[in-house]
């Protein structure tokens, strides 16, 4: 569910602004609200600072263990590091300038710019060129041009000549400023330099928790210093604005009483954003990582649905990824994590608690439709399992379709309950019949005769419920309190046609369930194609082709299946259960200011 929130403001003395808010920090009950003030310097430096100090953990990179643990105070580390990489950075750029000096002799010739300036004093000028081999041959005839190297791209060709104003039509090769004996020295001294402080940064890879932890230390003084400067000032008096959950005010409101803070609280204004804080009991909230993992936040008062996106998400898993092999793997992978998280004494990661509830769900699917690694479990005592029903294609797409109207139409009834004792509550009336319409009209198109008999009876209240669905979404959707119903139904009329085009999504809302069947179908033949390919190098020497060809299939079917779930399992809730709610997933979660630990 979506706790309450209070909204509160708190004044105090400008003064003791700094330490007020050291003390609401402390409490860690409040989301507070800073005002959208231009950035402090002090904001502009911490931000500066975190960069920099993430910038040096990509330089460090990443290490499976810490061995040991550095000592010394996480700024000075930082600072070291970051005159490190600055010199690594300029060595490096310096022994790229070097190398080219030495490629360029090794082309040229070791001639200097000291040996051509002692030709000079003789009187004898030499000036270097590259020419393409077609300019070489316009050129050639000149007594006064060698070519030093020829290839098929361009020659090389010195001119000597007794005046130094003579140059030829092109421009001249530049000999570069050290001689070549320096420039090899300096090489040797600049690797020397680098390698030293290559050790440098390397000798800090122990440093990498202490410095994550000093980025979380800045990151805790930016919010700080945003809080700071997010103040209201009204003449000598600083205020802010917070929410809390209820039940948690009180600690807020005796701090203030404790520290001579002004205080108020108010239940949020219509206008106004609270943050969502959702409080579910543990086997619900291991829902939450995949919230977190899109981004997506209910809105403060929308609706919670958590619960439903659960268990709907595990049934569409098992349905999408289709295979009891599959999920076997899931298990494996569930347990691996499990061992290697809590080996330190760790709480188990919500996550993994998922992945292991994913994992029955697809082996429990895979099991009563007979599919182990895209192969059907006849004749053997897997086969004990299926449920022979399952193997009609046709009765899997009718439990696509019961998913779509159950889910569909618990949304409905949701609002309904939600919306009593106004009269709108009764468009949601509207729109269960209409799903119900669509669910028939979709069987009946989609599976036709091959449907259960069980349905025949009810074919013929496809057109009534439609009809008696959009006439009640018309008559109560525009209904509001201290309207007359007159007026109510002129609303409903009014935006009839954009109810009509709605009407018609019902019925597409249906058959997109379609989805669960169709993927789930394709990734069993994906896999079934491999086990075909590779069961025809299952012998002699050629097995290992036969392994590789099923260690690769099945790995990219379980890649591509993972992917089908992103699409397709979370799309049936984020979009049509979701639509069908009216839940816009416009929230953001409440994260109450407070030390990190």
């Amino acid at each position: 569910m979506i706790v309450k929130m209070s909204k509160i403001t708190l004044l105090v003395d400008e003064a003791s602004s700094k330490s007020a808010l050291k003390s609401l920090r402390k409490l860690g009950l409040l989301h507070v609200k800073p005002l959208p003030n231009p950035p402090s310097g002090d904001m502009s430096e911490l931000e500066a600072r975190i960069e920099n100090t993430r910038r040096i953990l990509l330089v460090l990179g990443e290490v499976e263990e810490v061995k040991q643990k550095s000592k010394g105070k996480a700024a000075k580390i930082v600072d070291d590091l970051l005159e490190a990489t600055q010199t690594r950075l300029n060595l490096r750029r310096e022994l790229d300038v070097l190398k080219d000096a030495e490629a360029w002799y090794d082309e040229w010739s070791k001639v200097s710019l000291k040996d051509l300036a002692s030709l000079e004093e003789k009187g004898f000028y030499i000036k270097l060129y590259q020419l393409s081999p077609t300019a070489w041959k316009l050129e050639q005839e000149k007594e006064n041009l060698f070519a030093l190297s020829e290839t098929k791209e361009s020659v090389k060709i010195a001119m000597l000549s007794q005046d130094s104003e003579e140059v030829l039509d092109y421009r001249p090769v530049s000999v570069p400023e050290m001689a070549y004996d320096d420039v090899l020295a300096t090489i040797d001294k600049t690797e020397k330099e680098l390698a030293k402080v290559e050790k440098v940064i390397e000798s800090s890879r122990d440093s990498i928790d202490l410095i994550n932890a000093y980025i979380e230390t800045l990151e805790g003084e930016l919010k700080f210093a945003d809080i700071q400067n997010g103040l209201g000032m009204d003449e000598s008096i600083a205020w802010l604005q917070g929410y809390a959950p209820v039940e948690e005010a009180k600690a807020i409101e005796i701090a203030a009483a404790k520290n001579g803070w002004g205080y108020v609280e108010e239940a949020p204004a219509e206008g106004d954003n609270p943050p969502t804080k959702l409080q579910n009991k543990k086997w619900i909230k291991i829902i939450e990582p995949v919230f977190d993992f899109l981004g997506t936040t209910p809105g403060y008062r929308e609706k919670d649905i958590s619960m439903y996106f659960l268990l709907f998400f595990a049934v569409f898993v098992a349905m999408i990824i289709g295979d009891a092999g599959y999920g076997m793997i899931f298990l494996l992978v569930s347990i691996f994590a499990t061992f290697k998280t809590t080996k330190g004494g760790k709480k188990l990661p919500d996550i993994i608690i998922l992945l292991y509830v994913l994992s029955l769900t697809t082996i429990g699917w895979g099991a009563i439709t007979g599919t182990w690694f895209g192969s059907i479990s006849e004749g053997s005592f897997l086969n004990a399992l299926v449920v022979d029903a399952l193997r009609d294609q046709n009765n899997v797409q009718l439990i696509c379709f019961i998913l779509a109207v159950f889910q569909l139409g618990l949304a409905s009834i949701m609002n309904f309950i939600d919306s009593l004792p106004k009269l709108k509550a009764f468009e949601h009336i509207g729109w269960l019949n209409l799903t119900l319409g669509a669910f028939l009209l979709v069987l009946q198109l989609v599976l036709g005769d091959n449907k259960p008999a069980f349905f025949d009876a009810f074919m013929g209240a496809v057109v009534p419920l439609m009809a008696s669905g959009f006439l009640f979404v018309v008559l109560f959707s525009a209904q509001e309190p201290g309207k007359s119903f007159l007026k109510g139904v002129a609303g409903g009329l009014g935006g009839a046609f954009n109810t009509f085009l709605d009407s018609i999504s019902s019925f597409s809302n249906i058959i997109s369930y379609i989805r669960l069947f169709a993927v789930g179908m394709a990734s069993v033949a994906i896999a079934d194609s491999f086990n075909s390919m590779a069961s025809g190098l299952m012998h002699g020497p050629a097995i290992v082709g036969g392994i590789i060809v099923l260690l690769i299939g099945h790995g990219l079917n379980l890649v591509m299946g993972l992917l089908s779930v992103m699409v397709h399992g979370i799309r049936l809730n984020l979009l049509e259960f979701s639509g069908q709610l009216g839940l816009e997933w416009t929230g953001y979660k409440y994260e109450p200011f407070k030390d990190k630990k």
